[in-house]
């Protein structure tokens, strides 16, 4: 068997981050790559990511993940002080390879899992003097400043494809609190219905723990609830002490898990 670089950048990957497994008749047998990206505000204990995907026959998937861990291990000695995350994503469902990254040393210790909860009656006063407001969206640079905003604190960035869809729906809610005309904490909501999605909500590292988040979950459920909307869900990470935090705070209940994130430090 053979592994080979792409000669040119795969769906925007660097070539040397991406690799190929052939049989000897050059017959492709998958391909995998790995992306490094720093998400400090999620998981400051661990700010490094790297992200490994591979598909792959099984003759030829130890050779592959060989190879894209000594990428990665590459990746990871650019700053070796940092600590980090090496990790991929998997269906519950996918036993199969479930099973095999466990032999190659990864833990099942994160997910992504599914939570609905009734619209809680939290007061939507900021616990600091903020203004509260919708989240301007009246042109292509207003739109792509909130992306900006939102995807510096998610593992899985949100596109203007994605957003544009959210914003054609009729739930759909744009918040935020600002102070000095800095955004201190915003969050996006969408949805149909008698049901809503918290699809993304932040809050400014030195302006946590103060409850931000809870005044803007229930700003929104201010605007919801004369709407006849009477059920939020939510994608949270179980790696994420303060998502789970928020999830109990409003009683809310685990649904199924959507996503492994199965992986190792670095």
């Amino acid at each position: 068997m053979h592994l080979i670089h792409p000669i040119s950048p795969y769906e925007g990957i660097a070539p040397e981050d991406c690799f190929f497994v052939t049989n000897d008749q050059m017959l492709q047998l998958g391909m995998g790559y790995v992306t490094l990206f720093y998400q400090p505000e999620m998981y400051p204990d661990a700010p490094m990511h790297i992200y490994l995907k591979m598909d792959a026959q099984p003759a030829g998937r130890n050779l592959l993940l060989g190879a894209l861990l000594a990428r990665a291990e590459q990746l990871r000695m650019q700053n070796p002080d940092i600590p980090g995350r090496l990790y991929t994503d998997l269906s519950p469902d996918d036993l199969d390879m479930t099973r095999f990254y466990e032999k190659a040393g990864f833990k099942a210790d994160d997910s992504e899992d599914l939570y609905h909860f009734a619209l809680p009656l939290w007061p939507a006063r900021a616990p600091v003097t903020c203004n509260y407001s919708p989240v301007s969206l009246q042109n292509q640079q207003e739109a792509e400043a909130f992306l900006q905003r939102m995807n510096a604190y998610r593992i899985t960035p949100m596109s203007m494809d994605f957003l544009n869809r959210c914003m054609q729906m009729e739930h759909f809610l744009a918040l935020g609190y600002y102070r000095g005309g800095n955004a201190v904490c915003e969050a996006l909501f969408t949805g149909e219905g008698q049901n809503v999605t918290l699809v993304s909500l932040y809050v400014r590292r030195d302006y946590r723990r103060q409850g931000f988040a809870r005044a803007i979950i229930g700003a929104a459920c201010d605007i919801l609830r004369p709407r006849g909307v009477l059920q939020i869900s939510a994608r949270i990470y179980s790696r994420n002490a303060a998502q789970l935090e928020l999830m109990k705070a409003a009683d809310a209940r685990k649904i199924r898990t959507v996503t492994l994130l199965p992986g190792t430090k670095l």
